[in-house]
């Protein structure tokens, strides 16, 4: 996905810069990055996390990712080898999520979501980062995109049918050079649970 942003001239700074934005400064204690790849959303919001686990489906891919996981000293990570539609990780357990330039590859990308809203701790936030709609075929042909970016309501319908509240929709516009260029889309929803909820459910499933 990477080496399609720099393609088509799009922002993959901005893109970095935005995530960055919405992370916050907050200290991040237990991060969950889905389809990781090369490891670069890792490397961006692992250094203020406690605790990181990237899960990708490819073995090559997650060498890639540890060989720079390793270059950069990050010693609060693991990578493991897993399907996003059911993940090696605990419910209930994490307290951001990401996935990036991830759903366009897959069959089913609602299932994705809905086994990533799982992973959330109550409050905990899920970031998703993808292309809007576009007409670019060659990258279905050329690149195994399954889907042809996502508009916005049908993500915000996926966020109410598996129960997480949209927090912010924002569009990212390419820059301008010749031919159709890709917008990239982010979409931050947050667990409607509160910690409280969590602490008193366990607090009367133990009395």
């Amino acid at each position: 996905a990477e080496t399609v942003i720099r393609a088509q001239g799009l922002p993959e700074d901005q893109v970095e810069a935005a995530i960055l934005k919405i992370a916050g400064d907050t200290p991040i204690q237990s991060l969950l990055d889905l389809g990781t790849g090369t490891g670069r959303m890792l490397e961006l919001l692992a250094p203020q996390a406690n605790r990181a686990i990237g899960v990708d489906q490819s073995h090559a891919m997650l060498n890639i990712a540890r060989a720079g996981i390793e270059r950069e000293g990050l010693r609060n990570i693991q990578l493991r080898q897993g399907d996003l539609y059911a993940l090696p990780v605990d419910a209930n357990c994490f307290d951001l999520v990401v996935i990036h330039m991830v759903l366009h590859f897959l069959e089913d990308p609602a299932r994705a979501l809905r086994e990533a809203a799982r992973c959330l701790a109550p409050g905990g936030r899920l970031i998703v980062v993808d292309f809007a709609p576009h007409t670019n075929e060659f990258l279905r042909e050329e690149h195994q995109h399954r889907r042809l970016g996502f508009d916005s309501s049908e993500i915000a319908t996926i966020f109410r049918e598996i129960g997480i509240e949209m927090l912010q929709e924002a569009d990212l516009d390419p820059s301008s050079t010749a031919g159709e260029q890709l917008t990239v889309s982010i979409w931050v929803g947050r667990d409607p649970r509160l910690i409280s909820d969590d602490l008193t459910s366990a607090n009367a499933t133990t009395a």
